[in-house]
């Protein structure tokens, strides 16, 4: 009978959790996300460029100076897809290219 008691107040208890599933984490992120980086080699564009996106968002981007130090920089998420980009700094257009962007890349355009 004492046998059988022990065996109720410990053992089972201790199997029983050691079933337990326990917590599991997931990382989550936006499926049709990507994000552009704007590099130079110069500190040229004191105030940011203007960035159209598909020929109707606008926003103004900083352009990260490239150096061999430059790990991490401004990023800047839109929808992935093929997207029509247009840069301009003071009305004067720096870039203008259809680019595709897949889901989760960061597009590094260098401006000139």
């Amino acid at each position: 009978m004492k046998k059988q008691r022990w065996l109720w107040l410990v053992i089972f208890p201790l199997i029983f959790a050691g079933c337990k599933v326990g917590s599991t984490t997931e990382a989550k992120g936006l499926e049709n996300e990507s994000y552009l980086q704007f590099v130079q080699g110069q500190e040229k564009y004191n105030g940011g460029v203007d960035v159209y996106v598909d020929n109707t968002a606008s926003f103004k981007a900083k352009v990260d100076k490239v150096n061999s130090r430059t790990v991490r920089g401004n990023v800047y998420t839109i929808k992935s897809g093929t997207r029509h980009l247009k840069i301009a700094y003071k009305g004067q257009t720096l870039y203008e290219k259809d680019v595709f962007l897949s889901s989760r890349e960061t597009k590094q355009i260098l401006l000139p």
